[in-house]
This record gives C-alpha cells, structure tokens and sequence, in this order.
C-alpha cells in the first residue's frame, strides 16, 4: 500500500507540474487539459492510499479493538470522499478523453470539438458532479454511521449483502431458551445501495460508452488505412493511439470490480471480505501509480520520434548538397 501510495503521489506530482510549465506556452491542447485533470484525480488516491496505510501502521495490532470508533471517525470520511472523488472524476475524465477522440476521429471534417474553451467547462462540469456524488456518503453518515458496512477501508464497494428475516421470539420455559420463529423467506439485500447504483449503475454504463466508443474508433481508423489520409487525421489517429494505452489500463482495472460487484449482487458467487482489501489496496489504485509513467513512456517515445524526423531531414539535404 504504501508503494502504490506514494508512487502514485509522487509520479502524478510531476505529471501535474511538467503539465503545468507546458500550459504556460501552449494553453490551447485540449489533450494537456485533459491528460493533467486525470493525472490530478490519481493523485487524490495516493493521498487516499497513504492515509489508509498511516492509520493502518498507528493501530496496528490493536485494531480490531478500535475498528468501530475508526470506521466512524471523520478521518474514516474524508478518506472515503477521497477515494471516491479520485474513482469516480477518474472514469469520468476517461469518458471525456474517449468522447474527444470518438468526434476527431469519426468526424474529421466536422465542425464540433471540444476547444480550449468546451474543454475548460467539460473538465469543471465533472470536477463539480464527482465532487456532489462523492460528498454524498459523508452526508449520510450523518444519519448512518454503519454506511460503509464492514468496510475498514472507507469505501463501500458493491461486494457484499445481508441477510434480513422477520419473526418473532418465543421463550420455551420448559427448556428455558428463546428460540426465534421465521414468519417469511430471508431476504438478501445490498450493504449500501449508493455503491450499487454508483459503481454498477453509473461507472457501468460509462465503461459500456468508452467501450463502444473504441471499437467505432478502431473501425474507422481501419477504413481510413485504405485510403490516404490528411495529416491531420494521421496526428489525430496517433493521439487516439497513445489515449487508448491509457483508457485501456483504467478500463481493466474497472471492470473486474464492477464484475465481481454484479456476480455478489445477483447471488451468484459469495465474495470473502478479504477482497475489500485486495480491491482497495491492489486493483483500482494501480492505474493511479502506472499512469504517470505511462505518461513519461508516451511523451519519450514521441519526442524520439519527432527529433527522429529533422535528423533524416538534414540528412537528406546535407546529401543533396553535397552531390551539387
């Protein structure tokens, strides 16, 4: 925990700072715009994921004495508003970036992109729902200090159910015992209806749309190698390509959570509460710490191929020179 932390930390810092300097003299990439807000949004889940790993080493062994008092204390709260801010404006952002890429590409002639201005309000439009949907739960929990269930990680992921039964209790005397009469069928119901409908209703259907949205892209750009291409759909194909190594690792961190939320959902398997733990710890935080890097690779291998050009160009005309 504490490597993916501060990887995650330190890796989207200097993402988020080198951004920063190129914004000064290019403020009109839309793709920075972009590219910095995601890189934000991850550092806000190695700000989660230290915080969990600090209350972790301060406990210690003496944890499940205070597991109670922790999971109710407003230090448990911001670090679960945290996660979900960092998840939830994540997948958004990732829904923006394939949208963007979706209109440039399939649409190359149109006049409908997202400038630095649409860019700007679309970026603050997410920034201000994620920020609502992850201040939800802390409003809850003002009424409801059990919102997280058992979790002990401050984030109520879609994992588990309860079993609830009516009935009434009876005393035997002659044994001297109470025994509980069932008066209907146990019923099984989620743990926190907000995960539900956040993780397997919304961040479904955005991980559908970016889906969906790839293999129209894929289609398009595979139409477009049989013919000759402007070099603004080139540009564009080789932006798309260098987006979609980032959506992808995103993409499959997502969706093994949403899927093993609907398998506990529909009764189909019974998740062990362990998996809160390597879910946490392990599966959504590593796109947080491989993306800066992911970032470095892209940037290096361009800037490679950009200087690359020039050289084979002053090559030429020093040959051509020379041969006159």
């Amino acid at each position: 925990m504490w490597i993916t932390g501060f990887g995650a930390l330190l890796g989207n810092f200097v993402v988020i700072f080198v951004r920063f300097r190129e914004e000064q003299h290019n403020r009109n990439s839309v793709q920075r715009l972009f590219i910095t807000n995601l890189a934000f949004a991850d550092f806000l889940m190695g700000v989660y994921m230290v915080t969990i790993a600090s209350v972790d080493i301060y406990y210690g062994e003496r944890y499940f004495l205070s597991a109670p008092i922790w999971r109710e204390s407003q230090l448990c709260r911001f670090a679960g508003f945290v996660a979900l801010l960092s998840s939830e404006s994540s997948v958004f952002l990732l829904a923006l970036i394939t949208i963007d890429r979706f209109i440039c590409i399939t649409f190359p002639f149109g006049t409908v992109r997202f400038r630095s201005r649409s860019g700007r309000i679309g970026v603050g439009l997410v920034w201000t729902l994620t920020f609502i949907l992850s201040l939800a739960p802390i409003m809850i929990g003002l009424y409801d200090s059990e919102i997280y269930g058992l979790s002990d990680v401050c984030l109520g992921l879609p994992f588990n159910t309860f079993t609830e039964q009516k009935g009434r209790i009876r005393y035997v005397h002659e044994s001297d015992v109470y025994q509980f009469i069932p008066e209907e069928e146990p019923e099984q119901r989620p743990n926190w209806l907000y995960s539900i409908a956040l993780f397997l209703g919304v961040n479904f259907i955005l991980l559908i749309l970016i889906f969906i949205c790839y293999i129209a892209i894929f289609v398009q750009v595979r139409r477009s190698a049989k013919i000759a291409g402007t070099e603004r759909m080139k540009r564009e194909i080789r932006m798309t390509t260098k987006m979609a190594l980032i959506v992808g690792t995103d993409f499959c961190c997502w969706m093994p959570v949403i899927i093993m939320g609907i398998l506990s959902q529909t009764g189909a398997t019974e998740l062990p509460v362990s998996l809160y733990a390597w879910a946490v710890v392990f599966i959504l935080p590593i796109n947080s710490t491989l993306n800066p890097y992911l970032y470095s690779l892209i940037a290096l291998f361009s800037r490679k191929k950009k200087d690359g050009f020039p050289l084979t160009g002053l090559s030429v005309n020093a040959l051509s020179k020379s041969n006159h």
